[in-house]
C-alpha cells in the first residue's frame, strides 16, 4: 500500500518540508506563493494520489481495512479539487469517524479569511489525536486572520506569525517544543526578547513583512550558534521592498552561516539592492553550503568574477524573474568556472509564479554550462534544453 501511494517526490507526510530547490510536480498551477511555501507542492502531489488511494479502498473490505491508513494520513482541504471540506467532515464526523481520524498525521489547509473559522471550528470539534504536522496557507495578508492550532501534541512542523498563542507557548520556559524540526515564522511584528528557538530545529524559514523586525539578538538568544546544532536549512523571504533588507539578512547569515547546508534568499518585489558583495560574503561565510538560492542580479557585479568561489557548492537556484538575457548572463559566466566551483553540477530555475517555461535564449547558455559539466534544469527538474537536443549537440 505504501509503495502504491508514494508521491513522485518521495516525500511522506512527516518528512521535513520541501525547499526552493526541490522540483515542482509537473502540471502544478503557477503560484507566486511558492516563494514563501515550497511545501505547497506537497498538496498538489497528494491531490494527484487521491484517485489511487480511493481505488485501493474500493477493491474489497479487506483491502479497505489496510488502505484506510494511507487514505487519511494526509488531509488537503480546499485546494486542488481534493479533500473538499464537506466530504472530509462527513467522513470524520460519521459513524466510522473514530477509525478514520486516528490515522490523520498531517493537515494542509488552503483557505481565505472567510473560511478560516468554519474549518477550524469543525476540525477542532472532531479532534485529531495523532496529528503532527499542520500547515496553513493564506491567500491574504497574514495579519487579517488568526492562526488556529489543532495539534494535540508537540508538532514536527509549525507555521506561525510572531505573537501567536502557540508561538508564545513555544518560547515560554514552561513548555518547550523539543521535537520541532521545521519552523516557518511570519514576521508581522517585533519578536519578544529573547526568542528561544528549539535546539532540535533543522529548518528555519523567516517571512518578513518588515525587515526592521529582523534583529539577530532577538532571533538567536546567544551569540554561540552551537545552541542550534541541527539547524542546516535557512530561508529568508522579504514580502515588501524594505530598507536595508539584505543588510539584515547578511547579519543573520554571519551568525548562523558556518553551519548551513542550504540557504535561500527570495523576495516578492525586485532585487535592486542585491549586490555582488552580498554574494561574496555568503560564499565566504557559509563554508559548508551545498545548496544556494540567490536573486537574479539586475546590474553589474561589483567584485571581480575571479573573487567568487566555493569548494563544495553543488546546486544553485535562480528565479527567472525576467526574460531579458543580460540579467542572467553574468551569473552563468561566474558559476561556470570550474576552478572556482569544482563541485557545482546543477543550476536550476526556481519557482516564482510568473515564468513556467524557459525562454529560447537560454539554450546556448545551457549548452555552454553542459560543456563545463553543469546541468541546467527547469522548475520540474527537467534538463534545459531537453535531453534530445543535448544528444544532437553531442
Amino acid at each position: 500500500m505504501r509503495w502504491a501511494t508514494i508521491p513522485p517526490s518521495g516525500r511522506l507526510p512527516l518528512d521535513d518540508s520541501l525547499t526552493m530547490l526541490d522540483p515542482c510536480p509537473v502540471g502544478m498551477p503557477h503560484d507566486s506563493f511558492l516563494f514563501r511555501f515550497p511545501e505547497k507542492a506537497y498538496g498538489f502531489e497528494q491531490s494527484c494520489l487521491y484517485p489511487t488511494k480511493r481505488a485501493l479502498m474500493l477493491v474489497s473490505r479487506a483491502w479497505a481495512e489496510l488502505a484506510v491508513e494511507f487514505m487519511y494520513e494526509s488531509l488537503v482541504i480546499d485546494r486542488f479539487r481534493v479533500g473538499r471540506p464537506e466530504q472530509v467532515f462527513a467522513a470524520l464526523e460519521g459513524p466510522a469517524g473514530f477509525v478514520f481520524k486516528k490515522w490523520v498525521r498531517r493537515v494542509d489547509i488552503f483557505q481565505s479569511p472567510s473560511t478560516e473559522d468554519y474549518i477550524y471550528e469543525r476540525l477542532a470539534r472532531i479532534g485529531l489525536p495523532n496529528l503532527r504536522v499542520q500547515n496553513m496557507f493564506y491567500s491574504h495578508y497574514v495579519g487579517m486572520v488568526p492562526f488556529g492550532n489543532l495539534l494535540p501534541e508537540q508538532p514536527l512542523h509549525l507555521v506561525e506569525p510572531c505573537g501567536s498563542p502557540i508561538l508564545d507557548r513555544l518560547t515560554s520556559r514552561g513548555q518547550v517544543f523539543g521535537g520541532l524540526r521545521c519552523l516557518t515564522l511570519w514576521m508581522v511584528k517585533p519578536l519578544p526578547t529573547p526568542f528561544h528557538l528549539p535546539s532540535n530545529l533543522r529548518r528555519l524559514t523567516i517571512i518578513a513583512h518588515d525587515t526592521d523586525y529582523l534583529q539577530v539578538r532577538n532571533i538567536f538568544s546567544t551569540r554561540d550558534s552551537v545552541a542550534l546544532p541541527n539547524l542546516t536549512h535557512l530561508t529568508l523571504h522579504d514580502i515588501y521592498q524594505s530598507t536595508d533588507r539584505f543588510v539584515r539578512f547578511i547579519e543573520i547569515i554571519n551568525h548562523i552561516g558556518p553551519q548551513l547546508r542550504h540557504l535561500s534568499l527570495t523576495a516578492d518585489n525586485g532585487y535592486q539592492d542585491w549586490t555582488g558583495t552580498h554574494l561574496s560574503t555568503i560564499l565566504c561565510v557559509c563554508t559548508q553550503l551545498t545548496e544556494l538560492v540567490i536573486p537574479s542580479h539586475l546590474d553589474t557585479w561589483e567584485v571581480d568574477p575571479g573573487d567568487y568561489g566555493h569548494p563544495i557548492l553543488q546546486t544553485l537556484g535562480i528565479p527567472m524573474m525576467s526574460a531579458t538575457e543580460w540579467v542572467h548572463a553574468s551569473t552563468f559566466d561566474i558559476f561556470s568556472r570550474r576552478e572556482a566551483f569544482p563541485k557545482l553540477d546543477t543550476i536550476r530555475l526556481v519557482s516564482c509564479g510568473g515564468w513556467g517555461k524557459a525562454t529560447p535564449w537560454l539554450t546556448p547558455y545551457a549548452l555552454r554550462l553542459r560543456g563545463h559539466g553543469i546541468w541546467f534544469e527547469d522548475y520540474w527538474g527537467n534538463p534545459i534544453p531537453p535531453a534530445s537536443v543535448l544528444e544532437d549537440q553531442n
